[in-house]
């Protein structure tokens, strides 16, 4: 289908953030946030990272409706400078155990951190860490080993071996497959949440709350963690810079985040608008 009918249907658009409507810089750039407000078309962000991580850039893009943070674990409605929580889903508490007891017996090494809607919970500074900080712009608490873990909404794992990254991956599927989904979201970042949630669940709250049609459904992704999401709309578009996993989901290719792949997507959706 040419993406210009898309627009008789009323699109509402879903994005991933990182390396899809961002450039590698971790920024959007002039022209992708002059398309998103001319277009006037409603977009919800779908994210893995922190509510607080994204309000800067909802604001940027003059967004008033539900967003999606942590994968699908948190669906909120973002005002200026703070979000109100519409719906949450925790791994369990004796499950987020159970995995930190894991990853500190056969995973030492690794840096074991958490998020809950409000912040992110960090056993030790890194390089990947300060790495982390210096790209989002957030703060991390360093109390995992004082805290309990309760309300863990999503786990992160920065793995730069790309073999220890599918050794952790492995155990961790052995070991609670049915109680927890894990994704890649590139980079050697592995995220936990609890089973069944993923970005897919973005769509599922825009049509199961009337704010959208399945058919009205555009979503914009790159990687791994994308693909349950493009996998619940009707026209699903793949990043240049995509994985081939994800372009083989896609209905269409847009350019690369560095190319302002999506804000070509909109104003061939939206011509009137431009």
């Amino acid at each position: 289908m040419d993406t210009k009918g898309w627009f008789a249907l009323g699109c509402y658009l879903i994005s991933d953030l990182d390396h899809t409507l961002l450039n590698e810089q971790g920024r959007l750039s002039s022209r992708t946030i002059l398309t998103v407000v001319k277009s006037q078309l409603p977009l919800m962000l779908a994210s893995a990272r922190m509510p607080i991580q994204m309000l800067d850039l909802i604001n940027q893009l003059q967004l008033t409706g539900p967003q999606t943070a942590l994968n699908g674990a948190v669906i909120f409605q973002p005002a200026v400078h703070e979000f109100r929580v519409l719906e949450q889903h925790a791994i369990p508490d004796q499950t987020a155990q159970k995995l930190q007891n894991l990853v500190k017996t056969e995973f030492p090494e690794l840096n074991f951190t958490w998020m809950d809607a409000e912040s992110w919970h960090v056993s030790k500074l890194d390089q990947q860490i300060e790495t982390e900080i210096f790209y989002t712009g957030i703060q991390p608490l360093f109390d995992v080993d004082q805290r309990p873990l309760k309300n863990v909404l999503q786990i992160l794992l920065i793995i730069e071996d790309s073999k220890r990254l599918k050794e952790v991956k492995k155990r961790l599927i052995a070991n609670y497959s049915n109680e927890i989904a894990i994704h890649e979201a590139g980079d050697g970042y592995l995220t936990i949440n609890a089973a069944a949630v993923n970005k897919g669940c973005a769509a599922r709250y825009l049509i199961e709350h009337e704010l959208a049609d399945y058919d009205q459904l555009v979503a914009f992704g790159d990687d791994e963690n994308d693909l349950p999401m493009l996998k619940s709309v009707a026209h699903p578009v793949a990043m240049a810079n995509a994985s081939q996993s994800v372009k083989e989901s896609a209905e269409i290719i847009a350019l690369s985040n560095e190319e302002d792949g999506i804000a070509q997507i909109i104003e061939r959706i939206a011509p009137n608008k431009f």
